[in-house]
């Protein structure tokens, strides 16, 4: 008798099945894989200039678009009105969240920038500075920063008075 080799093809719903399930642990790898925030909503804040006129260059873990400001062109306190682009499903609840940071530098005019998810209307991004600031907003090219030019009251600084920048 001689030994016939068969060759099993599996039924068609068999084969189906193992694509679904394949494509299951390939999403769920993906979806492990995401990295996110932490609960985290700045990234990074970095301020840079000369004594007079300051750049402030704010980070979001996520990107943001900048609607609108209050007041328009100085004061002692500004607050950025934002709108969250996409949000990974896993930090979306940390979109009402607050956070501060205050710079190192004690003598800078800028004393605290303020993440506040939780205000009605909001976000907002509030920048307190140390007295009477006149400033420009202006949004990222990478839609995941916001720029503030600023300087003190009384002098002078090209980037907020510059149309474009």
């Amino acid at each position: 008798m001689h030994n016939k080799l068969f060759w099993t093809i599996a039924p068609r719903g068999a084969l189906i099945a193992r694509l679904a399930a394949g494509s299951v642990l390939l999403l769920l790898a993906l979806a492990l894989k995401a990295q996110p925030t932490g609960g985290r909503i700045l990234s990074d804040i970095t301020v840079s200039g000369s004594d007079t006129c300051k750049l402030a260059r704010i980070s979001f873990n996520f990107p943001i678009r900048y609607l609108n400001h209050f007041p328009q062109k100085e004061g002692d306190e500004l607050r950025i009105q934002l709108k969250p682009v996409t949000v990974d499903p896993l930090d979306a609840q940390d979109l009402a969240n607050r956070e501060a940071f205050s710079p190192v530098d004690d003598a800078s005019l800028l004393t605290n920038v303020i993440y506040e998810g939780d205000m009605a209307g909001g976000p907002y991004l509030t920048l307190q500075f140390n007295g009477r600031a006149d400033f420009k907003v202006l949004q990222g090219t990478d839609f995941r920063s916001i720029r503030i030019a600023f300087h003190a009251r009384g002098t002078t600084c090209p980037a907020t008075s510059a149309s474009s920048s």
